[in-house]
């Protein structure tokens, strides 16, 4: 096989926290650093949206997840139950964290 050697220098911390979450899910840096590459041609371009985040902005952010679960659903979209269960886990985790935000 053909291959290539691609040195990249990024921050300790980035890298330790980017191998903890794929370590988390069962593969190495190398094999989801190639993932990247497999998609990136199979899109023609960023395998993400390269759109800026409103970090702040709750209502946003819980539209945004919710739009990529109508997206991900077989059927097209979610169900009354899956919606409310989406907005329980959601206050859930802001109360779990210390924060209260109405939905």
């Amino acid at each position: 096989m053909n291959q290539a050697l691609i040195q990249v220098r990024v921050d300790r911390g980035l890298k330790e926290q980017t191998a903890a979450i794929y370590d988390a899910i069962g593969i190495d840096l190398p094999t989801a650093i190639r993932m990247f590459f497999k998609r990136t041609v199979m899109v023609g371009g960023l395998p993400f949206d390269g759109k800026l985040i409103m970090r702040d902005n709750a209502a946003q952010r819980a539209f945004a997840s919710m739009r990529q679960k109508v997206e991900m659903s077989q059927e097209g979209e979610p169900t009354l139950d899956e919606i409310n269960e989406y907005i329980s886990s959601v206050r859930r985790s802001k109360k779990t964290a210390g924060t209260t935000t109405s939905l």
